[in-house]
């Protein structure tokens, strides 16, 4: 027993050698798929294991409640709702810091900080009513910052003049960005700070915010209904951790890479699973022979059937395995460095799930199931059928063939017709890895042009002012109206809105605009629009958040103010970064509000030092925006270079395999046409001819399904921001180009060993 094992190992390895071409093709697929699904897995379950943990160390809020005028009482009122452990309130204000550019700032001034904890890095812990400000760690350290120094910051056109007492990060600031930064962070010039309640600088003390931590186990959106029924007010906006900023772009991010994942595993299994297809069909045909001798020499059909399959199972497992290990290895250290600019988030590393071991396992047992079922039919024969050569297959003409359409065709094209329907496997795999390929291609280069867009469109189409100018609380309309005449600007108004449909709950912003053309709107087609005079306009991505459309009611209040307005929706309009609603002046001061100018759009130059006025907050210029906002490149060119390697390399692969098993198959036909006359250029030009076909096909629906990724990858970002699937006319040209080049490439190497043939071999018949 133990010699014919020995003697099957040996006789696997040397049918591995003398088919290495496909077998390492079919080794290269499960180790890419691996390394990818499994590196992009580690990456996204260790991100989201360190968030998990940070979250849960530092009693991360659950519940949030903006308005104004919280007491004790309210306090001890939640305190008191069923599922809720601790509540704490706060005053939440955004100012800028006095030094220069003036940075951004959010200010939290602090009762008791049981929720949501600062994780002290230096300086000393905080207490309640101390004095001093903690500031967070990134900011200090691009600032050189150090505990003990001075600092001064304004809000709400009061300065403040404090102590640093201790450096921090924040669980509920993992992600933030200002203004200025629009999407991507620059924490050199956005400031967090935590203050004591008593040195907030305005008397009396306005509680706007409070925060909510729910007992473990409890049902969040329930005890969510639960709070807004205890308080019973109009003018609060209850949000949960879905709705926060820092926690959805976290969580959007790490979703879309364990897309990417699936969608790279999905493909590359699926070429490996017809690789080994057609690969153990060519092989156990080819040894119909070998199997029926040993048969006859005793081997068990269990013996021989698990031989055959071993050949599925070995280069499946060692590729995965290889795979894995690779991706563990190099992927998450890769891809969560890039995080360190974006995200702050400790612990980041990558980590192994379950589910990707499951997903390795399931491959390596598909595989071998394939394998299986891919030489089942040689195997079932007994010993005198097998040993026998097999009978010649009956090929029928078809329908076609008969037409007179077929007549018309000449030979290369019958020839190639013929070849591919009695082929449908092999030919199936060529399209799909062409697929494949022009899919990747058209994903990585369409999320170039969906960025560029959101840019050009945001900073060039949109908002057309040089310059924005954000003012404090103090500014009232005259002071608004003197500034816009005296800089020939447009006023805006900007303010946090609760939005309530039949079926959803959401909050967003309106923005108010008076007279002026520095702020324009777009209908989802991308064409302008002016707003009208009569009802609101919606953006497109807060529709589809409640689930409205244009023409119905939405139900909606200022958050801070009680009074609630139901409006018909009269437009919907695109905007990438800010969701809600949008209005003329008229229409909003009709709805019985007074309009107060947030910010003034202007083109002409505005000195930076106007932010020492107490009326200004800052003064933000749309050039610095465009560039803070293009880091984001960083990150995109990265998984963009990673799918145009993985699509060369797939398509490379794939047809480079195929090539092997076509060429090797059509040993004896091209053999024959050589002998019937045909020139190797005439018949390279044949073989040149299906491969066209074929890629042509790939890319055709490669192209489809590259659209389709890519609209699904626009859709997984988080619901504050709006990315439109842009495919420009280059990119339709580097896809079927670069695919092109691809596949004509590998054809060419192998068309070219048309002269190798040896006629002799090629023609005699089986022995």
């Amino acid at each position: 027993r133990r010699g014919k094992l020995v003697m099957l190992f040996k006789k696997m390895w040397r049918d591995l050698l003398q088919n290495k071409t496909q077998f390492i093709s079919i080794f290269l697929m499960a180790l890419l798929s691996m390394f990818i699904y499994v590196g992009l897995d580690a990456e996204s379950s260790g991100a989201l294991i360190a968030a998990n943990n940070y979250y849960e160390s530092l009693n991360l809020a659950d519940l949030w409640i903006m308005g104004s005028g919280f007491s004790d009482d309210d306090v001890k009122l939640l305190s008191k709702v069923k599922g809720v452990q601790l509540v704490e309130r706060e005053i939440y204000v955004t100012g800028t810091v006095n030094m220069e550019e003036n940075p951004y700032m959010y200010a939290e001034f602090l009762t008791t900080n049981e929720i949501s904890k600062m994780s002290l890095f230096e300086g000393e812990k905080y207490r309640e009513g101390a004095e001093g400000i903690w500031l967070e760690k990134l900011f200090c350290e691009k600032n050189n910052i150090k505990v003990g120094d001075n600092f001064s910051f304004k809000v709400m056109g009061a300065n403040v003049d404090t102590i640093v007492k201790g450096i921090v990060d924040s669980p509920e600031y993992v992600y933030y960005v200002s203004e200025e930064d629009v999407m991507y962070p620059n924490y050199a010039k956005c400031c967090l700070g935590f203050l004591s309640y008593n040195s907030f600088p305005i008397n009396p003390s306005t509680y706007n915010r409070i925060r909510i931590k729910a007992k473990e186990g409890t049902d969040v959106s329930a005890l969510k209904k639960r709070v807004e029924d205890t308080l019973n007010r109009e003018d609060i906006a209850v949000t949960d951790r879905n709705q926060n900023l820092s926690y959805a772009t976290f969580d959007s991010e790490i979703k879309q890479h364990k897309v990417f994942g699936i969608m790279f595993a999905v493909v590359f299994v699926l070429i490996a699973l017809l690789g080994i297809i057609t690969t153990m069909a060519r092989v156990t045909a080819n040894q119909r022979t070998q199997i029926g001798t040993l048969k006859a020499l005793g081997f068990s059909k269990r013996a021989i059937t698990w031989h055959y399959v071993s050949y599925g199972f070995v280069i499946s497992l060692v590729g995965s395995l290889c795979g894995a290990l690779l991706g563990v290895l190099t992927l998450p250290p890769w891809i969560l460095g890039m995080f360190e600019g974006a995200y702050i988030l400790p612990g980041l590393k990558g980590h192994v799930s379950t589910e990707s071991l499951l997903v390795l396992a399931a491959s390596v047992l598909v595989s071998t199931l394939v394998s299986y079922l891919s030489c089942r039919k040689e195997l079932i024969e007994p010993p005198a059928v097998t040993l026998r050569p097999k009978a010649a297959k009956k090929i029928k003409t078809s329908l076609f063939e008969k037409s007179i359409i077929w007549r018309m065709l000449n030979f290369s094209t019958q020839w190639n017709i013929r070849d591919v329907s009695r082929n449908k496997i092999r030919s199936l795999m060529g399209i799909i890895g062409v697929l494949g390929c022009a899919m990747l291609l058209l994903t990585g280069f369409g999320c170039l042009d969906s960025t560029n867009g959101m840019i050009d469109t945001m900073y060039g189409q949109l908002m057309t002012a040089n310059n924005k100018v954000v003012f404090s609380s103090d500014a009232g309309y005259d002071f608004a109206y003197d500034f816009s005449k005296k800089y020939k600007g447009q006023m805006i108004e900007e303010v946090s809105v609760e939005f309530v449909s039949t079926t959803q709950k959401k909050n967003g912003s309106a923005t108010i605009i008076d007279k002026g053309n520095y702020v324009n709107f777009q209908d989802k087609n991308h064409n302008n629009i002016k707003l009208t005079k009569t009802g609101i306009a919606m953006s497109y991505k807060m529709a589809q958040n409640l689930n409205v459309k244009q023409g119905d009611f939405v139900s909606w209040h200022i958050v801070g103010d009680d009074k609630w307005q139901k409006t018909r929706i009269a437009q919907i309009y695109r905007d990438p970064s800010v969701q809600g609603i949008a209005m003329k002046r008229d229409v909003f001061e009709s709805l019985e509000y007074d309009f107060i100018p947030t910010g003034v759009l202007t083109n002409k130059s505005v000195d930076k030092s106007l932010t020492d006025e107490e009326e200004i907050s800052t003064i933000l210029n749309i050039t610095d925006m465009k560039a803070t906002f293009s880091k984001t490149m960083e990150m995109m060119y990265s998984m963009i270079f990673i799918m145009i390697f993985a699509a060369t390399l797939l398509g490379f692969i794939v047809l480079y395999n195929l090539g092997v098993l076509s060429f090797v198959e059509k040993t004896r036909e091209v053999a024959t046409l050589k002998v019937l006359g045909f020139s190797s250029s005439k018949i390279r030009g044949i073989l040149q001819k299906q491969n066209i076909w074929l890629t042509c096909i790939g890319i055709v629906f490669g192209i489809f399904a590259g659209i389709f990724v890519l609209v699904a990858m626009c859709s997984a970002v988080s619901e504050s921001l709006d990315l439109f699937p842009v495919v420009s006319i280059p990119t339709y040209i580097y896809t079927v180009i670069g695919t092109f080049l691809v596949s004509i490439a590998v054809n060419f190497m192998f068309s070219g060993k048309v002269k190798t043939i040896d006629m002799v071999d090629a023609l005699k018949g089986v022995e």
